[in-house]
């Protein structure tokens, strides 16, 4: 099967290019297919099927960019759909997408492409909430032992008036992995999206995530938690592109570099001319647990519009010598006080999934 090269998780307005932050470069990428998924769903959502050009939320661009949509339009997959019908507030119970990934026979390196022989695997999906409904959706990456895989998973949402979706995806993949995670979404008036994104494992990730707020008093909440470690590489890309009045984001991000591992960073709010009243928040947290890990990170406020308030931050680097020097005093080690700072970074987001089932898995695992 033919390869492309794809140019993916691209600023939506770019720097320096001699930092080499606004975008990541695929070489040699293939799919030809999905791979099936254990699924569990409520009773009260909707589930069906369709091809990859006739899925309602479609239209949504992502955050990782158009060269995923034609990765998947070229594989040929098919989208599954769930959608949460008028009304309809599913509290009780959420979707759950199970997908464990065999080994493909192949590595997929950011320089040189791909070693081996086999073909990359994509699933697609549609999440839908029709006016005033609300739904959870977990879908949880795995893979066996040491197996080779390149992998995607696109999800599209479209949410209606005073809808609200809580997605949660969780990432356990194996180090010989090299996965692309792309979301993108739109958000009518009043509507909210919360992506609660935890990556706790697997090589080379790279993670999309746009969200249009393009109606009145629409919201976006994203919380990621990470922990990279070995050779590992977490390239990233959030954009929260507002449109309507009164839009509000807020973006989180706390995660733990080991060994070698590299990170990147990008964090836009986009005010799009009049989006008065809007408001956005981003904020990322880096504990640098080894001397050779590699931090970047952007965070980028683009203003078309006056009357808006806008904030970003980061807090990178390792743990300050006063509060060492307190925990030391009280019997821990140096290496304890970083494991258990490690620790807690995650805990914090995990304890924001809103599924019971989905914690206490995570906690029975040893994650938690």
């Amino acid at each position: 099967m033919e390869t492309m090269d794809m140019t993916i998780n691209a600023l939506p307005a770019f720097t320096y290019n001699w930092l080499h932050m606004n975008e990541a470069h695929l070489s040699g990428v293939n799919a030809d297919a999905e791979i099936p998924a254990r699924t569990e769903v409520p009773q009260e959502i909707l589930e069906e099927t369709k091809a990859y050009g006739d899925a309602p939320a479609n239209t949504a661009k992502t955050g990782a960019g158009a060269d995923l949509d034609r990765l998947a339009e070229r594989a040929g997959v098919p989208v599954h759909i769930y959608t949460a019908k008028k009304g309809r507030k599913v509290t009780g119970d959420a979707v759950r997408i199970y997908l464990d990934y065999a080994d493909q026979g192949f590595e997929y390196d950011p320089k040189a492409g791909i070693s081996g022989e086999g073909t990359g695997k994509i699933n697609a999906y549609n999440l839908v909430l029709e006016e005033d409904s609300e739904m959870t959706v977990v879908m949880d990456y795995r893979s066996a032992g040491d197996a080779k895989v390149l992998a995607a998973v696109q999800t599209k949402i479209a949410a209606k008036k005073n809808a609200v979706l809580h997605l949660v995806q969780i990432q356990r993949l194996g180090s010989n992995v090299t996965f692309l995670n792309d979301i993108g979404g739109n958000c009518d008036e009043s509507a909210r999206i919360e992506v609660i994104r935890v990556i706790l494992s697997g090589k080379n990730t790279y993670d999309g995530c746009r969200v249009a707020l393009s109606g009145d008093r629409s919201t976006l909440g994203v919380d990621i938690g990470y922990a990279v470690s070995g050779d590992g590489r977490l390239d990233m890309n959030y954009d929260s592109y507002q449109t309507g009045k009164k839009t509000a984001c807020n973006i989180s991000a706390a995660g733990v570099l080991r060994d070698r591992a590299f990170k990147l960073f990008r964090g836009t709010i986009d005010f799009q001319a009049g989006c008065s009243g809007s408001t956005g928040d981003e904020m990322e947290d880096v504990l640098l647990m080894d001397e050779d890990v590699v931090n970047q990170t952007i965070p980028l406020i683009l203003c078309a519009e006056e009357d808006v308030v806008g904030n970003h931050g980061a807090t990178i680097g390792r743990l300050d010598e006063s509060l060492m020097f307190y925990m030391e005093s009280r019997g821990m080690n140096r290496s304890e006080i970083y494991e258990m700072m490690a620790k807690a970074r995650l805990d914090a987001v995990i304890r924001k999934i809103p599924d019971e089932k989905t914690r206490a898995a995570l906690s029975e695992s040893g994650e938690e």
